[in-house]
């Protein structure tokens, strides 16, 4: 009985019209994971999605706890921050240690261990050199899936491809750590490399050397931190692990994001015109039968993991919101035609249109986070999207953006992989306006039918 509910759910699904083989198949295996029966907890999901995963080619990797400051001037700066950008209420979470692993192309010959070199460790070696590309990653994972371990054949490819070390930053998830905890960590990274604990033998990093990158609910979180450098506002000195911060907060020197979550509650049209494309279709953790554990439900109950529903009325959260980016550095946006894609495009075409340097690429018929998924990973438009992504933050910190057109837009075709120039903005796209009011009646639709469900759970009275 379930196997044949199973079977009729996944072919009620949409197929597209042009993938190949290969993709179709790749594609079906992903949603047969996300609907198999019986459904697995969200803690198991967790669990599951935190495991380590190959590294990709010859790199040295080491893991490191960053510890929090002592001052809490960047935490309250945070706050005034999420205050300042939209009214919401909100857990003001305590600053904590922050995991990060240190990726980086191994010299010495092909080698994924800890062996010491000269007595050292090699990634102690390279964390010293702090005259080049370095790249900090934050990982996607709808806020409560991933970890640095699972992500390590993105980001051992991104510091082959680069040249650069990748600094991916493992933060705490949600439900167990809603909005802003996350974003507190990522924060606390960025921060650490420009200003190293007085515990760390590292040299600080010059911000003209790094470059923010990530995926999905990731790349909510770098952006987001990119607006909190942008719009902190502080009266008095600020102190960071006994370091002096310089007003305005140094910005690095670019932000390259793949299939960015700029509309978590998909209320733009691309979660219907592109359905036949993506892998996550009518999710089966937003159910309330979803099966429960210790950490979800959450009490008191609420439709979204990542926090409170009326949250995803500010900015920081929904990215498609804010409404400034002006004086940021240089942004890339990669995006296959997914169910995200107006999100993410609404961020490039606002920052366009404020003097940012903005590169927007699509790929035609690809899926959310296409790299990553198995069957697609060795794909031509994989590689390619791999290539533009690394060559990008080469050229963030070599400076080589300045001479080059404020606003580029292409699309990479699914058959033969060839990119053509594109126009950023099209006679499809909703004017922010729109967009905003679609936001918003998404969230109330979303509180109104959960009310209901909740209301359809009481037992009557006798």
């Amino acid at each position: 009985m379930k196997r044949r509910m199973f079977e009729d759910r996944m072919s009620s699904f949409p197929r597209s019209k042009i993938w190949d083989e290969t993709t179709q198949r790749s594609v079906d295996r992903v949603r047969s994971y996300i609907h198999r029966l019986p459904r697995p907890t969200i803690s198991q999901l967790q669990h599951e999605s935190a495991q380590e995963r190959p590294l990709k080619g010859p790199v040295v990797v080491q893991s490191e706890i960053l510890p929090p400051p002592i001052e809490d001037d960047i935490r309250q700066a945070l706050f005034r921050t999420i205050e300042g950008l939209g009214k919401i209420e909100f857990e003001k979470p305590t600053s904590a240690p922050v995991p990060v692993e240190w990726i980086r192309k191994e010299t010495q010959g092909y080698r994924t261990d800890l062996a010491l070199i000269n007595g050292r460790e090699p990634a102690e070696q390279a964390m010293e050199r702090s005259d080049d590309l370095m790249i900090l990653h934050v990982h996607g994972g709808a806020f409560f899936q991933g970890s640095p371990e699972s992500y390590r054949p993105t980001t051992s490819q991104l510091a082959l491809l680069s040249g650069g070390q990748v600094v991916s930053v493992g933060y705490r998830l949600s439900p167990q750590n809603v909005f802003p905890a996350a974003l507190l960590d990522v924060l606390i990274a960025y921060l650490s490399l420009l200003y190293p604990p007085p515990s760390s033998d590292r040299r600080p990093v010059d911000p003209s050397r790094v470059v923010f990158a990530g995926d999905s609910s990731g790349g909510v979180l770098l952006f987001g931190v990119l607006q909190v450098l942008l719009k902190a506002a502080s009266t008095r000195p600020m102190r960071f692990h006994s370091h002096q911060i310089p007003f305005p907060i140094p910005k690095p020197s670019g932000i390259a994001i793949l299939s960015l979550q700029g509309d978590p509650l998909h209320s733009l049209p691309s979660r219907e015109v592109n359905r036949m494309h993506d892998l996550f279709l009518d999710i089966p953790w937003h159910h309330r039968d979803y099966p429960s554990c210790s950490i979800w439900p959450a009490s008191p109950p609420r439709p979204e993991i990542y926090c409170p529903t009326r949250s995803f009325l500010h900015p920081l959260v929904s990215l498609a919101l804010a409404k400034s980016w002006k004086s940021a550095p240089p942004i890339w946006l990669a995006s296959g035609e997914e169910l995200f894609t107006d999100g993410a495009k609404t961020v490039a075409r606002r920052a366009a249109l404020q003097d940012v340097n903005v590169t927007w690429v699509q790929f035609e018929a690809m899926p959310h986070c296409f790299p990553a998924v198995p069957g697609l990973t060795n794909s031509s438009q994989a590689r390619i999207l791999m290539e533009k992504w690394a060559t990008f933050c080469q050229l963030c910190v070599k400076g080589e953006l300045a001479g080059q057109p404020k606003v580029k837009a292409s699309k990479v075709g699914f058959k033969d992989a060839v990119e053509q120039p594109i126009f950023l903005e099209s006679p499809d796209d909703l004017r922010f306006e729109e967009i905003e009011r679609r936001i918003k009646a998404k969230v109330d639709l979303v509180e109104q039918v959960f009310r209901e469900e909740l209301l359809n759970e009481i037992p009557p009275k006798l």
